[in-house]
């Protein structure tokens, strides 16, 4: 079997309809039948039937379609690929950002001032199979972003509240003594919400929800305002500004999450995307031993 057969054997299939295939790949006719017969008479089998006027796919065509049409994708996805892995050794960085934003925004502001010919590609996108490094959290139900990860390194934290600085509340609380509190929250399709929310189901807690923003900054500034109470993790969303707001430590000791940092293989030695990753892992240790 050659490639070009197979390539020809997938538009018929696609189409079901010889001529109009044809035209499509720009051949002629007979050209593209002879290369389906040779196909059909190195296979053992007949790829169509008859159906009318037209042709359609045989059970066995449809098994052959089900098996190639993966593995042509596959192949056609290598020269991108490669194209890919080229610009990220010249100096483009890609980097998949799915939880701690901040920090990990933070982290390729620093890099970017000291290296200042490194470009960042930041995707949200977890269907994204193009990254270098991912910055992630994996949620109670084991949900990740970082199964094709070769490295990764999580980074603890606890997750406390933050209320406004003249709030009544000690140093620590039990989520109990917020049974009562408004909450300013993340918006649900975030990872941070789903742990908490998780955690908070686990307690038979359910926080009453009076806003929602799928910004930290938001959060913080109308927490500040009074507005209301929220979830605030101890490190990657940096501190609380003590004239507005101030964190409590919840009793529950197991309000935690990792946040994590992981490379892909596309970081290879001495690529930038390692020299990042490295980076990277350094910064967000430095800023959890803040």
């Amino acid at each position: 079997m050659e490639l070009l057969q197979l390539k020809y054997f997938l538009a018929v299939a696609e189409s079901e309809h010889m001529t109009n295939t044809a035209k499509q790949l720009h051949i002629a006719q007979p050209a593209l039948t002879q290369s389906i017969h040779r196909l059909e008479q190195e296979l053992g089998v007949s790829l169509f039937e008859r159906a009318g006027r037209g042709i359609r796919l045989s059970p066995a065509g449809a098994y052959v379609r089900d098996r190639v049409k993966p593995a042509m994708e596959t192949l056609e996805n290598v020269v991108r690929d490669v194209q890919l892995f080229q610009q990220g050794e010249q100096g483009v960085v890609r980097v998949g950002v799915h939880a701690a934003s901040g920090v990990a925004i933070d982290g390729i502001a620093a890099y970017s001032e000291l290296n200042p010919h490194v470009s960042f590609e930041i995707t949200q996108d977890e269907r994204e199979r193009h990254r270098d490094v991912i910055v992630t959290t994996i949620t109670p139900r084991g949900s990740s972003t970082v199964e094709n990860a070769v490295e990764k390194t999580p980074f603890s934290e606890r997750i406390g509240i933050a209320v406004p600085a003249g709030s009544a509340l000690g140093e620590t609380a039990s989520l109990s003594d917020f049974a009562s509190e408004r909450f300013i929250a993340l918006a649900g399709s975030r990872r941070f919400r789903e742990v908490c929310d998780t955690f908070c189901a686990r307690r038979a807690f359910t926080p009453h929800i009076a806003f929602e923003s799928d910004n930290p900054l938001v959060v913080k500034k109308m927490i500040g305002l009074g507005l209301g109470v929220g979830f605030w993790p101890d490190h990657s969303w940096g501190d609380l500004d003590p004239k507005s707001c101030r964190l409590v430590h919840l009793q529950e000791t197991e309000f935690t999450r990792d946040v994590i940092v992981a490379k892909t293989s596309r970081c290879t030695p001495d690529s930038e995307a390692q020299r990042f990753y490295e980076f990277l892992l350094d910064y967000v240790a430095k800023r959890w031993e803040e």
